[in-house]
């Protein structure tokens, strides 16, 4: 099972949007055009389909569901480049 970061540890090890958006631009994410303004896309490697994976953050970090979508951001990289969540923390 792949351990996951709950969006409440995200108090122990606080991270902003701007963090999360370097590591992605340093680790040849794009961005993508999205038409809500509240939420950034990136598109990156692609699933076992072909499909290239997006992930979605929130353009700030006070938003009622940020914690959540950060979070989520980060299990989801952890998943793909087979590292613990706190490996992709400390990278951000």
């Amino acid at each position: 099972m792949t351990e996951k970061v709950l969006s409440d540890e995200l108090h122990t090890h606080p991270l902003k949007v701007a963090d999360i958006v370097s590591y992605l631009n340093h680790n040849g994410w794009q961005a993508v055009a999205h038409p809500n303004k509240r939420l950034l896309v990136f598109q990156g490697a692609s699933d076992d389909s072909g499909n290239s994976i997006q992930l979605v953050l929130p353009s700030q970090n006070t938003f009622e569901d940020s914690e959540r979508l950060l979070a989520k951001v980060i299990n989801q990289l952890a998943a793909i480049e087979d590292k613990s969540p706190p490996e992709i923390i400390g990278r951000c």
